[in-house]
């Protein structure tokens, strides 16, 4: 089977965990080197402030949290060199975001935390039936499906099992 590429939303969930929380845990350490900061080896008062503020932040969470982001952490810490430096990116460019773009990813997030297990799976596995449709049969079914939302939600849903069996039946 094909390396599939994972959902954006996937991606943001990974990134959000791994990065944003997981290196917490490092930055956290009393009496770490102050010069692996964010600022690669600049000191400034302000990096300091920074530090402290985040030793404090980490200190306050419950020890249940703590430890989950320091597994996170150590798992990230096991990803090869390459992929840390890829989640590192992919953390960067999320927060290179505008606001709007970054709570419509946040949305969708939750969106994606709230449903049934059985449906993400459900979601996962046309996502990667889609994959491997050719690239033209890609774009012409996302077409169909934006024409979708002109119709009433009956005659939508009704003309969404239509393309599921055209697209996707075996």
């Amino acid at each position: 089977m094909p390396a599939r590429r994972q959902p954006v939303i996937r991606r943001c969930l990974l990134i959000l965990l791994c990065l944003g929380l997981c290196a917490a845990p490092a930055f956290a350490k009393k009496g770490r080197d102050d010069s692996r900061d964010d600022n690669y080896g600049k000191h400034n008062s302000s990096s300091t402030q920074q530090n402290g503020d985040l030793l404090q932040w980490w200190q306050s969470l419950p020890p249940s949290e703590r430890q989950m982001l320091h597994d996170r952490h150590e798992i990230f810490q096991s990803l090869p060199q390459n992929q840390q430096e890829q989640l590192r990116q992919r953390w960067q460019d999320y927060r290179r975001l505008p606001a709007d773009e970054r709570q419509k990813l946040q949305k969708k997030f939750q969106r994606w935390q709230d449903m049934e297990p059985k449906d993400r799976d459900r979601l996962r596995g046309t996502y990667n039936k889609f994959s491997d449709l050719p690239p033209k049969e890609q774009e012409r079914l996302k077409d169909e499906l934006h024409e979708l939302r002109k119709l009433p939600s009956g005659e939508q849903e009704r003309r969404r099992k239509e393309l599921y069996k055209r697209y996707f039946s075996e």
